[in-house]
């Protein structure tokens, strides 16, 4: 089947951050009050700031820089010949990101020899935007949890949110794109549905992008969950969300069911329900993702990296696109996701590569 085009991977990246700002400012509210205080139809656009903008949040400042280190990772290998780096270039990623958000932890948390690359100088990405406790808190051990050796016993969504760019870069390999994705949650969260949901979303985009349909795409990610160990508490949650998909018409309801979203595997059940519930309709799967009673901007930041990799940029509203802030530097990292993917070795190297994504 045919892959998927730059378009598709804008999509992913950008629909991701606008349903991120988009459900930022109604993370603590339950539904009622959302309800009574936006209308029968909830939130529907950037609502936070007097200017109408969006702003993303941790969720995709994390994600922003779990592309990084993929990227730094795959330079290296195409450079040197060497594979295997990704874990120890990914985790130095999100030492950066913990940088910008607080104060300096000290030489044993990242020397500044390690405050290179591009991101690193992007001003947007000091704000704190609530970022979470359990990846802050591992982050500054300067320790990485690894699926092995956990780090903690956090379920926590802060693994899945931030891992769509895996799915985009190992299309190649569904298996190898659960893998990664696991691995690379298992450092800040420790819980199996915590590091689980994370590679099952990375193996779902990883499926979407070589062309296989939404449900397809599903049942294909549930048979390699299902080889992991402890996989049956993730692969619940998502049995509820295709069972609850064949009940009658979706509402912000009815999505209560499926939990509040801030463990990985209710996040997923959330997003994949959404993307079901609306998968030709981008504005209407992200209006159901971000107006319940619980993690309201990484369901719908989960649920813009599936949609908008379905559908592509060109179906993301107009009026999202042009008021989510730093749209252009967003889309920048998803248009090097793609030219990674399209060079299929070192052609399209060069000074400014380098800069942007030294390999170590």
């Amino acid at each position: 089947m045919a892959k998927l085009e730059e378009k598709n991977y804008v999509g992913c990246i950008v629909g991701g951050a606008i349903g991120d700002a988009l459900g930022a400012p109604i993370e603590f509210m339950n539904l009622n009050n959302i309800l009574n205080k936006y209308g029968i139809n909830g939130v529907n656009d950037f609502v936070e700031f007097p200017d109408g903008k969006g702003q993303i949040t941790d969720d995709t400042q994390m994600l922003l820089f779990t592309a990084e280190g993929l990227l730094r990772s795959l330079h290296r290998s195409h450079r040197k010949g060497i594979w295997g780096a990704y874990t120890e270039i990914c985790f130095q990623s999100y030492l950066r990101w913990l940088h910008t958000q607080q104060d300096w932890f000290g030489e044993n948390t990242i020397n500044h020899r390690e405050l290179n690359g591009w991101l690193i100088h992007e001003k947007f990405l000091y704000k704190r935007r609530a970022p979470g406790n359990t990846c802050l808190t591992s982050l500054r051990s300067a320790k990485s949890g690894t699926i092995s050796k956990p780090i903690n016993n956090s379920k926590g969504c802060g693994g899945i949110m931030r891992i769509a760019p895996v799915g985009l870069l190992f299309h190649d390999s569904p298996k190898q794109a659960f893998q990664i994705g696991a691995e690379l949650a298992a450092m800040t969260h420790g819980h199996p549905s915590g590091y689980l949901s994370a590679g099952y979303l990375s193996a779902l985009i990883a499926f979407l992008n070589n062309g296989i349909d939404l449900m397809q795409s599903i049942y294909q990610s549930n048979e390699i969950l299902k080889s992991y160990p402890s996989y049956e508490e993730t692969y619940t949650a998502i049995q509820k969300a295709l069972d609850l998909h064949l009940v009658g018409q979706p509402d912000f309801y009815k999505l209560e069911k499926l939990g509040g979203g801030w463990v990985g595997e209710e996040a997923l059940a959330i997003s994949i329900y959404c993307a079901l519930s609306f998968k030709d309709d981008f504005e209407k799967a992200i209006n159901l993702s971000i107006n319940h009673s619980g993690d309201t901007d990484s369901t719908g930041s989960i649920t813009g990296n599936i949609i908008g990799l379905m559908l592509g940029e060109e179906m993301i509203p107009k009026r999202w696109i042009n008021n989510l802030s730093n749209y252009d530097q967003i889309k920048q990292v998803a248009s090097d996701l793609f030219t990674e993917v399209q060079g299929n070795g070192t052609d399209f190297y060069d000074e400014e590569w380098e800069f942007k994504y030294p390999g170590y």
